[in-house]
């Protein structure tokens, strides 16, 4: 009893080991449950098969979406990096036009004769449409560094979603592997509190 226990924790660790580093099948449709299962006295063999094929199904599935939420992280960590930047710009640049606007104004009003107001109108005009365009560029960046949030928030949740798939998908092959044996499915325990894939 003691030895088919051990056999037992033996294979789950094994099972884990392979889905940690990501040694699984290229396929889903090449999983097939370990012989412990298949040949597996029980009469609910077939069934415990079956459930273990579909847990290593989510588990894959899972750290493939996994893989795919951490390269979006990445992805949107580097583009809010750099819109941070280019915002940081922006916004002195925007700055400065500001500035450049107020000691404009500052010298107005001196005016002797009309074509001197329209000297006044045009520098007017060009000092507006400065600010414009550096106003514009503060904007566009803000925007973009919103969009990269947005994703990595994404890319977290991605991450998330994945970790319980690998969670739920090995719990099942625990299970289906402790019932084969013919010991009841108590709750898993987990390895220094940690269960998920962490992409971070």
């Amino acid at each position: 009893m003691t030895k088919q226990m051990l056999k037992t924790a033996a294979a789950a660790l094994a099972i884990l080991s392979l889905s940690a580093t990501g040694a699984c099948a290229s396929k889903t449709a090449e999983i097939v449950a370990p012989l412990s299962v298949t040949n597996s006295q029980m009469q609910n063999a077939t069934a415990l098969s079956s459930q273990w094929i579909d847990g290593r199904r989510q588990e894959m599935t899972g750290l493939e979406q996994v893989e795919e939420g951490g390269k979006v992280i990445r992805k949107a960590q580097k583009e809010e990096r750099k819109s941070t930047e280019k915002l940081t710009k922006a916004v002195t640049v925007s700055d400065e036009q500001r500035a450049a606007y107020v000691r404009l104004v500052a010298g107005f009003g001196g005016a002797t004769i009309p074509s001197a107001v329209d000297t006044e109108i045009k520098a007017l005009k060009k000092a507006a449409d400065d600010w414009s365009d550096a106003y514009k560029r503060v904007e566009k960046n803000q925007s973009r560094v919103k969009e990269a949030q947005l994703d990595i928030a994404n890319g977290e949740s991605m991450v998330r979603t994945g970790n319980e798939m690998i969670a739920t998908g090995r719990e099942k092959m625990r299970i289906s592997e402790a019932q084969s044996q013919g010991f009841p499915a108590e709750p898993a325990v987990l390895i220094n509190d940690q269960q998920f894939v962490d992409m971070n």
